[in-house]
């Protein structure tokens, strides 16, 4: 009997045990059945990969056009030589003690070299080169002009320039005009030795003792100095700062030299001729000026070829 009751408890927790594993598992079942109602929202989700190219549409309608069209330009550029002028150039630099300096992308071109105690720098820009045919336009109105002044002209006498002036009766060579003399100086040059189109140069010199002078001039034939400036430091040649800028506007720029007296304007040539800034010179400068000028383009074509179509 004592028996009976002890296996009384035993069997009660079991059956206890029993229901309540019977309710977890009906409960888990439930629960599994319930699981892919919001299972596929707990998948993990990764971006979409292709490697396909990807074509860009060009921003404007006539954009692939102007890319061609550039295109086309710059091959034809490409196709004229440059071969002469570059050993044209290359000679005159191992010629002479001129250091060229040239950065690629900018309109500026320096010489330097030193003289003595001196140091002298030759700037200039390709910007005159294409203001060139800015100028052009007027030459059909100054031509115009020359006509009416061929008809003023009459042989009677010319002006005698001196001391005591006067007069005197012409032969009859002098009625002919200086460009139109057989063997003249004066003559118009064909044979391509002058250059083509003028430069505007600005020169400095500068001393040991840091005063300078800037010289501007333009070359012709030769080496036309048209203004000297002095400068009593040559920090204001350049000036990096607002003082020197403001003392360096200041300065009195020098008279124009071709009102200077012709024997003081024959020293002031011979002196820069001294320092090899000569015809030689003049003649170099506006073919290496072409030279640049060319490669700028090319160069800017393919520039704008490239962020066009980027």
């Amino acid at each position: 009997m004592m028996n009976s009751f002890r296996l009384f408890p035993r069997a009660l927790s079991k059956a206890a045990l029993r229901q309540s594993s019977v309710r977890c598992a009906s409960t888990a079942s439930r629960f599994a059945a319930r699981r892919p109602v919001w299972q596929p929202a707990m998948k993990s989700s990764y971006p979409a990969f292709s490697t396909s190219t990807l074509r860009r549409e060009p921003a404007g309608e006539f954009d692939l056009e102007l890319v061609e069209k550039l295109k086309s330009e710059r091959s034809l550029e490409l196709e004229n030589p440059e071969e002469g002028k570059k050993e044209a150039i290359d000679e005159f630099l191992a010629n002479n003690s001129w250091q060229l300096l040239d950065k690629e992308g900018t309109h500026e071109v320096t010489l330097t070299k030193e003289f003595g105690n001196e140091k002298i720098k030759v700037a200039l820009s390709i910007a005159d080169f294409d203001n060139l045919a800015d100028e052009d336009e007027y030459d059909g109105i100054e031509e115009d002009g020359a006509l009416d002044d061929e008809a003023e002209y009459r042989p009677k006498a010319i002006n005698q320039s001196g001391a005591k002036g006067g007069k005197f009766d012409i032969k009859p060579e002098d009625s002919i005009a200086p460009v139109d003399r057989e063997g003249d100086e004066g003559a118009m040059m064909d044979d391509g030795a002058g250059p083509a189109y003028p430069l505007h140069l600005t020169i400095t010199i500068t001393k040991p003792n840091s005063q300078a002078i800037e010289i501007r001039a333009v070359t012709t034939e030769n080496v036309e100095i048209e203004t000297i400036t002095f400068f009593a430091k040559d920090s204001l040649v350049e000036a990096q700062n607002p003082k020197d800028a403001q003392e360096a506007r200041s300065v009195y720029a020098g008279p124009p030299i071709g009102n200077l007296d012709p024997d003081l304007q024959a020293m002031l040539e011979r002196y820069l001729e001294e320092r090899g800034i000569d015809a030689q010179l003049a003649q170099f400068l506006p073919t290496y000026v072409d030279y640049k000028e060319q490669r700028e383009y090319v160069k800017w074509l393919g520039d704008v070829k490239s962020f066009v179509e980027a």
